[in-house]
Parts: C-alpha cells; structure tokens; sequence
C-alpha cells in the first residue's frame, strides 16, 4: 500500500515514515481506527515502507521485491491475523481455526478493495450468520511463526485485524510476545473499539489514533479512486458522515445495503400489520447479534436524515429511490417522535448486546415503531 493511496491522515503517515526512517518502530502498536476509517491501509502501508529497500520521501517505491510481495499480499513474512469462523467449505474444530485458512479469500477481497468493513468480510466467507472471533487456534499458529526465522532476514510482520475480537485466552498467550517479542519482530493491531482490548494488552503497546475524515477529503478520494465528477463526489461524501468505508461501498455498488430493509419495517408499521411485522423481526433476529447492530447504526443515520430533511429543512443530496424514500418518509420524523425511535433503537441494541431473545426483541421494538409512525403522522396532519 503506497502513502500516496491513504487519504488524508497526513500527520500520522508522516509520524510512521518518521519512525521507520529514524530506525525507532515499537515492536507492538496500535492503530485506533475511526468507525469506517482506513486504519487497515495505514496498517499495510506501515508493512510496506518498513520493508521497502528503496524508500522516497516518505513513500514506498512499488518497485523493489518486498514491494511487489506486499502489493500482492505473499510476502512470506507478512501474517494477517483476522476474525473469522467455519463456514461451509471450512469445518474444522474450534482450536484449529486460524487465519491461513482463508488466506487466498483474504488477499482476493482486499485486492479489490483495501477499504474493507467487517461485514464485508463476513460475507466474503460466507459466516454473515455467525460471529468472526481470534482464537485458541491463530495463538497455536502464531506461536509456530514466531519459532522460525524471517524468510528473507529482514523484518516480520504480524498484523491483527480488529484486534478487538480476539478471545482472552488468545490475548493472555500473546501478551509475552507483545512485551517481549523476537527480534525484528513488529506486532500491529488495527482496531476501532480499542476499549474492548484487555488492559494487560493496551498498556504493552504504542498507540497511534485515526484522525476522522473530512467530506472534502472523502470527496477527493472518491474523484480520483472511481473517477467520479465533483458533484457526485462531494454527494457520496456527504451522505457518508466521515465514514471512509461506507461511501467507497456506496461508490462500488450504490446504495445502503440497508435501506430497503428499514423502508419495509417503516411501510409495515405504517399499515400497523403485527403479523409482518412479526415475520421482519423474525428474519432481523435470524443475523448474528454485530449484523443486527449494523442494522441498528444504518437505521439511527436513516432517521437523523429524515428529520434533517423535514423539520430542520436541511437539503442532503441524493438520486433516485433513495430519494423518493426520503422525500416521502421525511416528514413522518419530526420532533414528535425522532427521540423516541432513537430510544427504542438504542434499547433494542442494549439487549441484543446482552443476549436477550432477538426475536423478541425485535417484535416489540416494531410494535413500539407502530404507534411511533403515526405519533409522526399526526403531528404532520396538524401542523
């Protein structure tokens, strides 16, 4: 990954080539990644300058053995640590499970797409039903790298992808490799919940934080990486929220994966049909508990723009169905209701968080989304 490829985050890029370049790299750090941010290809773009054998002016050269094996994804002393789970090509035991497993499923997707969410890679290997975790078996096959030396003598690279996710008991087996690890040895963890990581593993590492990103900055990504005119750049960027990942998603295939989804939980409690509405929530409570609470996230965005819209008279640019979504569904959130479905919202996330019945959860929150519906109804008719 070049520096010239990473968007923004300027002065982080500047403080990592900095390091490398002064010979003063931590043998275990933290990127403390924004929700949708590029804290992966900072990670990659760290592994490469740090093994390039031709460094220009902060940069990679792209040209250099180690560089051609970075770029794609087989340098031998590069290991990715990822979140993962059995599938239906993939059943082995759970201490057996690791991250070579889909080692060819890992270098396909972010070749296309280095700017990768987690539910996008659920559902590149096919666990979207399940939850991605680090386990017993990636610190058993860790532990066996790290018993070797590097292939080519120079440095070895472990990246931990949402490192947030790993188990204790993979945490407790790594926290000596992390306090004293091999030499030429670098630990990198990419994490956007840094505060889910164990104490013992925060205080063994150097942290180095994400700044958000800008719409303009987002933009100009955008203009350059899908060739897109300004206009359209800066209204993907805007709709994005600073969310990196999501408006590249939106440029790749257009659209909230999401959104369909809502609109018929909104068109069901607007008819007031309990019994579709409890067949929606019997298919929401089939996902695994992080997808329902990407659902969530989408929905709480989706109702900050339609009470922007309505009632705050807020313009947010937008094309097509989506746009018809918003022009008709935006005056129905208003000040009479907006607090409440953000409170129902957040409630059903609490309990889905604490293994409450989803199934359960989620018909009462859409017969609560009933009477809100047409609190917003009638609030319209009368003003």
């Amino acid at each position: 990954m070049r520096r010239s490829e990473i968007p923004g985050q300027e002065e982080l890029k500047a403080v990592i080539s900095r390091l490398i370049d002064d010979e003063r790299v931590p043998h275990a750090l933290l990127f403390q990644g924004v929700e949708g941010g590029a804290s992966l290809p900072l990670a990659l773009y760290l592994t490469q300058y740090l093994m390039c054998d031709n460094r220009q002016h902060g940069d990679v050269c792209g040209e250099c053995s180690s560089c051609l094996k970075n770029q794609t994804l087989t340098h031998p002393d590069v290991h990715v640590v990822l979140p993962i789970n059995t599938n239906k090509e993939v059943k082995v035991k759970t201490k057996d499970l690791h991250s070579d497993l889909y080692s060819e499923d890992w270098r396909d997707t972010i070749t296309k797409n280095p700017y990768l969410s987690l539910q996008q890679w659920y559902t590149a290997i096919a666990i979207e039903k399940k939850q991605g975790f680090i386990g017993a078996g990636e610190s058993k096959e860790l532990r066996s790298k790290l018993a070797l030396r590097s292939y080519e003598g120079k440095s070895r690279v472990f990246i931990i992808w949402h490192a947030d996710r790993m188990n204790q008991e993979f945490g407790n087996k790594m926290l000596k490799n992390f306090e004293e690890p091999n030499p030429n040895t670098v630990f990198i963890l990419v994490s956007e919940s840094p505060s889910k990581l164990l104490p013992t593993i925060i205080s063994r590492v150097q942290r180095f934080q994400e700044e958000y990103y800008s719409d303009a900055e987002i933009a100009g990504f955008l203009m350059e990486r899908f060739e897109l005119d300004k206009n359209e750049a800066m209204n993907l960027a805007f709709r994005a929220e600073g969310n990196l990942q999501a408006a590249v998603k939106e440029a790749s295939d257009a659209g909230d994966p999401w959104l369909e989804v809502f609109r018929d939980w909104m068109r069901m409690s607007y008819r007031r049909d309990l019994h579709e509405l409890y067949g929606w929530s019997e298919k929401m409570s089939a996902n695994t508990r992080e997808t329902q609470r990407v659902f969530i996230d989408s929905a709480l965005k989706v109702l900050d723009r339609c009470f922007r819209m309505g009632w705050l008279d807020i313009h947010i640019p937008m094309e097509g169905e989506e746009a018809d979504f918003y022009k008709n569904f935006s005056p129905f959130i208003n000040a009479s209701n907006v607090k409440g479905f953000m409170d129902i919202l957040e409630e059903a996330a609490f309990h889905i968080d604490r293994y409450v019945s989803p199934r359960i959860v989620w018909y009462d929150t859409s017969i609560k989304s009933v009477r809100l519906v047409h609190q917003g109804k009638k609030a319209t008719a009368s003003s």
